[in-house]
This record gives structure tokens, C-alpha cells and sequence, in this order.
């Protein structure tokens, strides 16, 4: 398990249970399978049967794959034998579909899909979006085709539940009747209305799901949509490249970076042509170009100009995109064997098949490694394309492991492009006692934060770790200062309230310390030490008898605090020492 692994499956309280269903079928709002009830679905099934064993999730996925490599074979083969390419592609439908399919199941491009647990997600869609394809070109020679488009209907509805890109199922549908199978639009319509109506069912569907993941997507989220769009475009040409080369593969691309037109001109005018070429193709040759419009269509859900913040690109985006490339570079390969001696063709088939899988397959097994452990895939995350999240990511890691000096420094590396990875090396900073440097850090952050409006809690922390610094360097006035202004921002932080009243105890203001520990009773349930230093400043402040019962509840949590015995030991109206 790794990474977002624990939140959808280790700390997932809605897989713990099969049923009721509705508790299986309703992830955390905001969580990372918010709006994707079927794979939490999925994932409590798995839970039902083996637990919290990594193994029975990396079958199911495994499982999943093989299936939908399956499904596309179907296709291809069913789409090459329709009336208006049978004449061609029929002798050889098996072959094209078979080579197809095993170069699409073993391409190192979609390690991620399969071997990151929480990646089911796009597993999950990808099989329902083939399902709901297969049943509806079923549906199409079928002597009773309600059944296959009722099939494909609840295929659908099932895949907007497990991934938004399920959304543009419809339009390939609709698309792939007009190419393949009819010659107009009216035609499509009049034969397959209720096909159609029944699919963009699944629209209201996913209507009602992604509000709970509007924080993440959308106009609203943060990014210009221009500046998405240029990201998109660089992110498109990596996807190709790797399509092409799969070598030196990246699990985290990291967020959008404010680009300009000038700083990916060369993607820009490689995307803008592919995507001129693909209307000339529907054009001219539409079913070379359906294979262009489906990368474009089940691509343009993540890579458009509709932002995603947390992320610029992820290789898991092209599960479905990279089926029509290779579609299209098995059928050129075909057209350019036609000539060759029906013999010969088959032998160079058998031969040539295997000089592509092979190495591809083996890739994917070298990329497998890389999913031992998190410090390897991070590494390899950093090593080929370093970014502030994936230095920061690591940093995580390695603390974790204990090798805290090379977590520190790939915190520095990290710190100039990631405000997160800042404030993580004050604080380590802090722990470590250099609490001059720790200072310095955190400023920064919050000077960098403040302009955020999301950002209370963590100037909060920040300004925290300045006042408790500023105190451990003895500047207790600006300690003070630090924490009464974090106090006006979340004015319910026991915490705030506990160490402030500490310092204030320190400086002898015990009216001050009086006050803010009783604030932070009213949150929070007192310590032996909170209460005996409630005591005290009650105590020297006079109070005698409020001072000893403070004491004793002490004594009743620790009953070897010796400053609670001592003072309650004190006559009446003697002051203690501290």
C-alpha cells in the first residue's frame, strides 16, 4: 500500500462493512474516492475477503486489467468485421485485434493503473466504459437488443460512479454508430434513440457525484484555465513520447506551473496539429479518424483546459487514450504487410508480435520494482522529474525510515517551489534545537501563505512553532506577541491557549496564565501538568483554595507530581516557588 492507499483502503471506515450497502456506497466527502462509490464498492468487497492483505487488492486490479485487454480484443475484432470494413479487415480481424490488445495489456504506460491500489479507480472506469462500448456494437446484430443496450445503460451508470472521464462514453457511442455502422445521424437516431437517452442518464448521475470533488476541479479551483491548457499541452506530449519510448516513467508530475505560450510552443503546435489532422481525418477518413477523436475524447476529461489542481499530468490519464495509438500503428503495420504473401505475412506476424510484446512486458516488470517501497518510487519520481511535491514526498518517506539528514536536504531542495515543504524543515528545524534557523523558516512560510484564505490552520501552526522558539531563546515578549495574534485567528486552539499561558507563567503574569489556561480547559481536558500550573497562578495570584483543588486534580491524574505536592503541602497564603 502506498500513498493515497492508506486513506481509500487502511483508514477507510466505509469498507469495513458490506452491509448495509449505502455505507459501502457512500465514501468520505472530500477523500480521495469521493464521487466514485463503485470502487469504494469494490475495495470493501475486497476488504470482505481478505482484509487488509495487499495481495487480494493487487489481484482484483490485475483481474481488472486482463478483463478490459480482453473487451478491447472483442471490439477491435467485432468493429473490423462490420459491413464497412469486413471487406478488408476480415481475414486478418482475429490477428489485428490479438496483437492489439497484447501490446495495449503489457505497455509499461499503465504500471500505474494496475499496481498503485488506489489507481482502481481508473481500472474501474476503463473496464465499464469498454463494457458499455461492447454491448452497445452487441446490441447492434442482436436479435433482441434491449438486452445489450439495457446492459450497456447500467454499464455506464456503473462507470460514472467509478471515474468522472466516464462521462464521454455517450459521445463515442454515438460516434463510433455514425462511422461504423450508419450512414447518417438520422439513421443513428432512429435505430438507437433509446440507447442514447438511456446513456445520457449517466450524466445526471455524475452531475449529482462531482460536487464532492468540486475543490479539486473546476474554474473555480484555483488555475486559470489558460494556463492549464499550455500545462495540458506539454503533458500531451510527454504521454506521446512514452507511448512511443516508455522509459524513465514518473508517478507524480506535480501541480500546474504558470507557463506561457513561448515556453511550449514546439507541444502546442505538435497537440494543435494532431488535432487538425484528427478533423481531417473524420473528414476524409473518418475511421482512421475515430482512433484520433477517441485519444482526444477519453483524454480530454483530465487534459484540457478544465483545471485539476492537484496535479499537472499522471500517466494513469492515458489507460484508455493509448488503445487507439496502438490500434492505429497495428493496422498500419497490417496495411504495409498486405502486399507481402499471405504465408509470409502470417510468419512475419508470428515473428514480429513477439519483438514488440517482449520488450514491453519486460519494461513493465522493470517498472513493477520500482513499486517495492515508497523511498523507490519517490526516488525515481525526483531523479526524472523533480518537482517541490516530489522532493517533499521523499523527505516524508525518509523521516519515516529514520534517515532524517537526507529527508532534511531534499526539504531544502524542495522549499523554494513548496510553501508544505518550508514549514516541514522549520519544524524539523525546531526538533533539532536551532531554533535561530527554525525562526527564519517559518517566517517565510507565513509570509508566503498569507495571502491564501485557506491557509488559517497552517499560519497557525507556523506562528506556534515561532512563539515556542522565540521562548526557547528566552524572547519572551515576542513569544507573547506570536501567540496572541495566532490566538485572534483560531481563538479555540487549546494548544495556543496552553503554551501561551505557560510563557505568561514564566514572565510571573499569573492573571494572564490563569486565563488562558481555564481557555484551554474549556476545550480540552487538563494534564497533570496544565492543572498544577493552573494552581499555581491561582495560587499567587491569592486564590487559595480554587489553587488546591487544581492540585489535588492533578495528584488524582499523576500522583507523584511533586510540584502539586509541594505546593499543596504550602501553608495558607504562603507563595511557593516555581
Amino acid at each position: 500500500m502506498l500513498f493515497d492507499d492508506a486513506s481509500a483502503v487502511l483508514r477507510n471506515p466505509q469498507i469495513r462493512h458490506l452491509w448495509p450497502l449505502v455505507e459501502a456506497l457512500n465514501p468520505q466527502r472530500d477523500g480521495v474516492l469521493a464521487g466514485r462509490p463503485i470502487v469504494n464498492l469494490s475495495f470493501a468487497i475486497n476488504y470482505a475477503f481478505g482484509g487488509l492483505s495487499v495481495g487480494g487488492y493487487h489481484l482484483v486490479n490485475v483481474t481488472l486489467h486482463v478483463v478490459s485487454a480482453f473487451l478491447l480484443f472483442c471490439i477491435i475484432r467485432n468493429t473490423l468485421n462490420t459491413s464497412k470494413l469486413g471487406d478488408r479487415f476480415a481475414a486478418a480481424s482475429d490477428g489485428v485485434a490479438l496483437a492489439s490488445a497484447l501490446i495495449w495489456m503489457v505497455h509499461p504506460l499503465l504500471t500505474e493503473s494496475v499496481d498503485y491500489v488506489t489507481q482502481r479507480t481508473e481500472l474501474m472506469m476503463g473496464l465499464f466504459y469498454l463494457l458499455t462500448l461492447y454491448c452497445a456494437i452487441r446490441a447492434l446484430a442482436a436479435s433482441r437488443p434491449d438486452r445489450w443496450n439495457v446492459a450497456a445503460i447500467v454499464c455506464c451508470l456503473l462507470g460514472m460512479g467509478s471515474k468522472e472521464s466516464m462521462a464521454t462514453v455517450p459521445l463515442i457511442i454515438v460516434l463510433y454508430d455514425r462511422i461504423f455502422v450508419f450512414d447518417s445521424m438520422r439513421a443513428a437516431w432512429n435505430r438507437r434513440r433509446t440507447l442514447y437517452a438511456g446513456l445520457a442518464l449517466g450524466w445526471l448521475e455524475l452531475a449529482a457525484l462531482v460536487t464532492s470533488r468540486a475543490h479539486t476541479v473546476g474554474f473555480s479551483a484555483g488555475v486559470p484555465a489558460w494556463t492549464y491548457l499550455l500545462n495540458q499541452a506539454q503533458m500531451v506530449a510527454q504521454y506521446l513520447k512514452l507511448t512511443l519510448w516508455p522509459h524513465a516513467l514518473v508517478l507524480d508530475y506535480g501541480l500546474p506551473r504558470p507557463l506561457v505560450l513561448m515556453n511550449v510552443l514546439p507541444q502546442v503546435a505538435l497537440v494543435v496539429g494532431l488535432f487538425a489532422l484528427t478533423g481531417i481525418a473524420l473528414a476524409v477518413r473518418p475511421m482512421i479518424g475515430f482512433l484520433g477523436a477517441w485519444f482526444f475524447i477519453t483524454l480530454a476529461p483530465a487534459s484540457s483546459f478544465v483545471p485539476i489542481v492537484t496535479e499537472v499530468g499522471a500517466e494513469r490519464r492515458m489507460y484508455l487514450p493509448l488503445a487507439s495509438v496502438v490500434v492505429l500503428a497495428v493496422i498500419a503495420a497490417h496495411r504495409c504487410m498486405v502486399r507481402v504473401p499471405a504465408r509470409a505475412r502470417i510468419l512475419t506476424a508470428v515473428v514480429a508480435l513477439p519483438l514488440v510484446v517482449v520488450p514491453l512486458g519486460c519494461a513493465t516488470i522493470e517498472r513493477n520494482h520500482d513499486y517495492g517501497s515508497g523511498i523507490s518510487l519517490l526516488q525515481t519520481t525526483v531523479d526524472r522529474w523533480p518537482h517541490g511535491r516530489a522532493h517533499f514526498n521523499l523527505a516524508t518517506v525518509l523521516k519515516q525510515e529514520g534517515r532524517v539528514d537526507e529527508a532534511m536536504a531534499h526539504l531544502r531542495a524542495s522549499a523554494a517551489d513548496n510553501p508544505e515543504s518550508q514549514y516541514a524543515l522549520g519544524s524539523e528545524l525546531y526538533d533539532r534545537g536551532e531554533f535561530g534557523s527554525a525562526i527564519k523558516e517559518l517566517r517565510e512560510f507565513v509570509a508566503r501563505i498569507s495571502s491564501n484564505t485557506a491557509s488559517a490552520y497552517p499560519t497557525v501552526a507556523a506562528r506556534n512553532l515561532i512563539a515556542l522558539s522565540l521562548a526557547q531563546q528566552g524572547d519572551l515578549a515576542d513569544a507573547v506577541h506570536e501567540f496572541r495574534v495566532a490566538s485572534q485567528i483560531d481563538p479555540g486552539n487549546a494548544n495556543l491557549h496552553g503554551n501561551l499561558a505557560f510563557v505568561l507563567l514564566r514572565q510571573k503574569d499569573f492573571e494572564g496564565a490563569r486565563q488562558n489556561y481555564e481557555e484551554y480547559l474549556k476545550h480540552q481536558a487538563g494534564s497533570a501538568f496544565v492543572l498544577t500550573n493552573l494552581g499555581i497562578a491561582l495560587q499567587e495570584l491569592g486564590r487559595a483554595d480554587e489553587a488546591n483543588q487544581r492540585f489535588r486534580e492533578a495528584l488524582a491524574i499523576d500522583s507523584n507530581d511533586s510540584e502539586a505536592l509541594h505546593r499543596l503541602a504550602l501553608p495558607s497564603g504562603v507563595e511557593g516557588r516555581r
